[in-house]
């Protein structure tokens, strides 16, 4: 079994429309693949919508062991070249840069336990459940209010309202009310974790159903 330690992480946002949902696989494969060329990659989570045809934001989390070596991605003229051929094809996405992977933001659980923090799959859930309705909810307010300043700016105070609002509001109140979940790990403890996979899952495709009647 590998064992992957991710000590940051960029989360992607990508509005696909459901015809290019192919090809936008193909490209995230693609840049997976050159993304491995890098020292320190420790794999990409790719996250379609909660349910299949109902939406179309794309979530994929970008690992590496250290921050030097992301940033030394994501400023690469290797990357960009793969970013251009996306926002030629479908368009801007949300680039947002988390510290340390998402350990910190579970430390609070690690804490009660004396141990590590949950299993990776179980914090990217979380993470997917606040970031999710987060982004949803600014890009209709105040997203179209921000348009007018220009993509530069309009993003920036975008990213930083997000990260805000997951740090200090939507992911503590998650920790809190999945607790339970995210430390139910043992053998014995299967049923509750399998019980709150199907709980987050079923969450995940309310809050797209509704966000497809909100969008129209």
């Amino acid at each position: 079994m590998e064992v992957r330690v991710s000590r940051v992480s960029a989360v992607v946002v990508q509005r696909v429309p459901p015809d290019k949902a192919d090809w936008f696989l193909e490209w995230q494969r693609g840049i997976s693949a050159a993304a491995e060329e890098f020292g320190g990659f420790r794999g990409t989570d790719v996250y379609p919508p909660a349910v299949a045809g109902q939406g179309d934001e794309w979530i994929a989390v970008i690992h590496f062991d250290e921050a030097e070596r992301l940033q030394a991605w994501l400023d690469s003229p290797v990357r960009a070249r793969w970013v251009a051929q996306l926002q030629e094809k479908i368009g801007n996405f949300d680039l947002k840069v988390l510290s340390a992977g998402f350990g910190p933001w579970f430390a609070c659980l690690a804490s009660q336990t004396g141990g590590g923090p949950p299993p990776a799959w179980k914090m990217a859930l979380i993470v997917l459940l606040g970031l999710y309705p987060t982004v949803m909810a600014l890009t209709l307010f105040p997203g179209p209010q921000l348009a007018p300043l220009g993509p530069a700016l309009s993003m920036l105070l975008g990213n930083a309202l997000s990260i805000s609002i997951l740090q200090w509001a939507v992911v503590p109140a998650l920790n809190k009310s999945f607790a339970r979940w995210l430390l139910a790990n043992a053998p014995a403890q299967r049923a509750v974790s399998a019980g709150g996979l199907l709980v987050i899952l079923g969450l995940l495709a309310a809050l797209a159903l509704f966000f497809r009647q909100a969008t129209g």
